[in-house]
């Protein structure tokens, strides 16, 4: 294709490291790691979407310097679902020089709530054949990365109840690894208990066996995208981290387009988002269109 406990967060700012944040662990020490990932999201890519297509361009020659272990996608990879968009997608991504894992996001596989089963059982079906698996599980010097398909959440489909029990069963065989999710959508924006209905977030009653779950097996952080825009927060010791988008920004970070470096060592992990106002080429790499 194309896989903790927080006691501190730091941020610092630069003109090369507009965002960095350190998280340093407090149980997972024993899973030894030293290696470099890097996640995009929302490239929205499309034969239209000429401004998008550049950005995505952009952040794969800056991968090819930065050399990562390998680069997780969360979703939204289309501007919208089609084969040709799906074609163009897959010429991008063969030129990222290392293993790259993608979640589908709501423009990939849309508005799978209210298409019916049958239809979006199909759709699922088109994106695995021509992007990859829509859930992804894989290990890297002992920590496991788990992609899941958060256009599922909350439909009551087959695949929504095959999906959780494919997590619960990978989070089972990874009790002695360090744990990172992926997907496109967040758990939530400010706080847990905040209302149903935010089009940004997964509703309940999804939201809160996922938070149980991550709990229990105390995964060390959520990464998602989605939201076109910087948000991160702690809960029950799991760092929830979204990241801005390459294609577009909303306020009230306007402007703010790019991809996040991330950092995995013994201890901890660190995270720094490459702002494409301040590193990219050409220069004028805004948020808008």
């Amino acid at each position: 294709m194309s896989s903790n406990h927080s006691s501190e967060v730091e941020m610092k700012r630069s003109i090369q490291i507009p965002i960095l944040a350190v998280i340093l662990l407090g149980m997972s020490t024993f899973a030894r790691a030293d290696f470099t990932f890097v996640q995009i999201t929302d490239t929205h890519t499309g034969p239209a979407e000429t401004v998008f297509n550049a950005r995505f361009n952009e952040t794969i020659r800056q991968i090819q310097g930065i050399k990562p272990a390998f680069v997780i996608h969360t979703g939204d990879a289309l501007q919208g679902w089609s084969v040709e968009s799906a074609k163009l997608f897959n010429s991008f991504t063969y030129r990222i020089p290392c293993p790259t894992y993608i979640s589908p996001g709501n423009h990939d596989i849309p508005e799978l709530q209210k298409i019916g089963a049958e239809k979006a059982s199909a759709l699922v079906t088109a994106w695995n054949r021509a992007i990859g698996p829509d859930r992804i599980s894989f290990v890297y010097e002992n920590c496991v990365f788990i992609g899941l398909d958060s256009n599922l959440w909350n439909t009551g489909y087959v695949e929504e109840k095959v999906q959780l029990q494919w997590l619960k069963s990978e989070l089972r065989k990874s009790k002695k690894r360090r744990i990172f999710i992926f997907e496109h959508s967040p758990l939530y924006l400010d706080t847990p208990d905040e209302k149903n209905g935010n089009y940004f977030a997964v509703d309940n009653p999804v939201r809160d066996e996922l938070l149980k779950l991550f709990k229990k097996y105390q995964v060390e952080a959520v990464i998602t995208g989605h939201y076109h825009r910087m948000n991160s927060t702690v809960f029950n010791g799991t760092s929830f981290l979204t990241s801005p988008a390459i294609s577009f920004s909303c306020d009230p970070d306007q402007g703010l387009t790019g991809y996040t470096v991330f950092k995995v060592y013994t201890g901890g992990f660190s995270h720094r988002f490459v702002d494409f106002r301040t590193v990219g080429s050409p220069p004028d790499f805004g948020g808008k269109k």
